[in-house]
């Protein structure tokens, strides 16, 4: 199967080999990729060999490497169209993932962005897809039934046309699920719910293929091989559209996301002052937090609440706050200007359990624990 994706700035840019690059977008294999190749091969050796009966069976194995190299460059051709689309628009391309399952373009996605622009560059995956498979039936078409060249280009035309039709299915992930987001986010001028909605309806797609799967029409998972195929495929696309619907509850609330909110009560102490002495001012002042300031007030480290709960009681009257303080870099500091996804951009990108929070002035407002944001964010995926 193949889809696009959007893909934050922030990705980790690892997870497979790099084989090449096309329009200046990486094309990355992941490493399982090569053993589903062969996997497939001597799975379809038999078909072609009953297919091309004059064919030995060496012969057959090395037909079906070539029908299954040749089924994966139309799987690149198909997120290639993808690629041109967004660079057309002027959308960054991150990279094309070859997955066993099919490919992935990673679309970055635009803020806000537009629905029409998400269309554009989905559409074009199918519609690659339907045309390789018209032209390979063409092809096939000049040579004699049921030899080698005819046997090629009639499984590659058929397995292209199957794509087409299964990627134009109104769920997410699949093309045609982007699709149905780009319309319905169009028509409700919510983009959030317009993902949770073609989310849902995926889910429901991935329920029908374990149907075939299971039932086992003609054409469609009657053999074992067959069934377990459609039964990863299913798999694949409930577990992308779960994460798309949790991702979509996530977008929905980040707006919300107020970090005056969020934010804990800090007690300033000297770096000198003991660990015991700064933990009893803390509670008696309420504060659930400690930032080490220098003798102006001027903030110079962030006391980590789980590395004051890991030093003994009996130490702490003994070991200085500073001794336990983490200096404050620049990633660590944040405003309280800092909303919704600028919040979440800010703290993903400098990985902390805590943060210091100022105001416009630079003034001490508190200390953000990441646990607190955390939990803000999964409460709000849980609703």
């Amino acid at each position: 199967m193949s889809e696009h994706g959007s893909s934050p700035r922030r990705r980790d840019a690892g997870g497979g080999l790099q084989v090449g690059r096309v329009l200046g977008v990486p094309i990355v294999a992941q490493p399982i990729w090569f053993l589903i190749v062969i996997a497939i091969a001597a799975s379809f050796g038999p078909e072609v060999q009953r297919q091309a009966p004059s064919l030995g069976s060496s012969a057959s194995y090395l037909v079906a490497l070539v029908f299954c190299l040749l089924l994966y460059g139309s799987v690149l051709l198909h997120e290639i169209s993808h690629v041109a689309m967004a660079k057309a628009l002027g959308m960054e391309v991150r990279r094309i993932v070859l997955q066993p399952l099919g490919g992935v373009s990673e679309v970055v996605e635009e803020h806000p962005g537009k629905p029409s622009r998400e269309c554009l560059v989905a559409i074009v995956g199918p519609v690659s897809s339907l045309v390789m498979g018209v032209a390979g039936l063409g092809i096939a078409a000049l040579f004699t039934s049921h030899t080698v060249p005819w046997v090629i280009a009639w499984e590659v035309a058929v397995a292209n046309l199957f794509v087409a039709a299964f990627n134009a299915l109104p769920g997410l992930p699949l093309d045609g699920g982007r699709v149905l987001h780009a319309f319905l986010w169009h028509v409700t001028k919510d983009k959030s719910r317009g993902t949770l909605a073609a989310g849902w309806v995926g889910r429901a797609l991935a329920v029908g293929v374990v149907v075939v799967a299971v039932s086992k029409p003609a054409g469609f998972g009657e053999t074992t091989f067959g069934a377990l195929y459609l039964i990863f495929i299913a798999l694949f696309i409930w577990t992308n559209a779960t994460v798309a619907i949790a991702q979509a509850k996530v977008t929905g609330v980040l707006p919300r996301l107020d970090i005056r909110e969020l934010t804990r009560r800090a007690m300033p102490v000297a770096a000198e002052l003991p660990v015991s002495e700064a933990v009893r001012r803390a509670r008696e002042a309420g504060a659930r937090a400690l930032v080490v300031v220098d003798g102006l007030g001027k903030p110079s480290g962030l006391v980590s609440e789980a590395a004051v709960s890991a030093l003994p009681l009996q130490r702490q009257p003994w070991v200085s706050v500073s001794d336990l303080a983490r200096p404050v870099d620049p990633g660590l500091v944040l405003s309280t200007d800092m909303n919704g996804e600028a919040l979440l951009q800010a703290v993903q990108l400098t990985p902390a359990t805590e943060y210091l929070v100022v105001d416009n002035v630079g003034a001490i407002c508190g200390v953000l624990a990441r646990i607190d944001l955390v939990a803000a964010l999964q409460a709000a995926g849980l609703r």
